[in-house]
């Protein structure tokens, strides 16, 4: 019997697993899909073993926005969220490797739900990779309103740990340079970005990752390798 009978439980394609595709792939459609825009609905392979992504800043946005044109970057869409982060009211989480949120879309309109992240962190050189050990990276857990969500997760011994609010965020292709890459405002931090790349080759993402922040013009100190919400959680004093 599932939860409630207006939730939806591990998406179908959740354990699905094959080796062709690139998780740059996989994120690409996933994003236009919570966009609205269409994706190709045929059955996918599951994401390949490292994900390498980075998180940057951005000091002056209208200087990053001209960068992007010079690039020929094209806004594939805009969007908003906010995600509400639950730990474990027991403790025991490595933060860096696993995290459980509520995501709450603004823009476009797409149904709250519950994702599940686990990822192994690969270190090799000055590049940190998380293989994530699930296909896709997010596991959907449930799908309703955000009450039901919060609820849920309390009963199961999660209490709420920090909010992050994504605002004026877009996803830009470079399809001349072959990567994409996103634009994001988070209240508490400013304008961020973020770059991701995939394979069975570790090392040859790391040099994509590389070559992106080289075009995009990325200061080698405003880079870091841990997930969004421990770098909120630091800015704001919240660990």
């Amino acid at each position: 019997m599932p939860f409630f009978k207006t939730t939806k439980l591990f998406s179908k394609h959740a354990f699905q697993r094959d080796t062709n595709r690139t998780h740059l792939d996989i994120s690409t459609s996933q994003r236009r899909q919570e966009a609205g825009a269409s994706v190709d609905t045929r059955p996918t392979p599951m994401a390949s073993l490292y994900e390498c992504e980075v998180r940057y800043t951005i000091a002056h946005i209208e200087s990053f926005s001209n960068t992007l044109r010079q690039l020929d970057a094209r806004l594939v869409y805009p969007y908003a969220f906010t995600d509400y982060y639950f730990v474990p009211e027991a403790g025991g989480w490595d933060l860096l490797e696993k995290n459980l949120r509520i995501r709450e879309w603004q823009t476009p309109s797409n149904p709250t739900t519950v994702y599940f992240v686990k990822n192994e962190i690969i270190t090799s050189g000055e590049i940190q990779c998380k293989r994530a050990l699930y296909p896709d990276g997010k596991v959907p857990l449930m799908s309703t309103d955000r009450e039901t969500c919060a609820r849920v997760l309390a009963d199961l011994g999660f209490i709420p740990w920090i909010t992050i609010r994504k605002e004026h965020a877009s996803f830009w292709e470079l399809p001349k340079h072959g990567f994409n890459t996103v634009t994001e405002y988070i209240e508490g931090i400013g304008w961020t970005g973020e770059l991701e790349f995939a394979g069975d080759d570790v090392r040859k993402a790391q040099m994509k990752i590389q070559q992106a922040l080289a075009l995009l013009a990325i200061p080698k100190e405003t880079v870091s390798f841990k997930p969004i919400s421990a770098i909120y959680a630091e800015r704001t004093a919240s660990l």
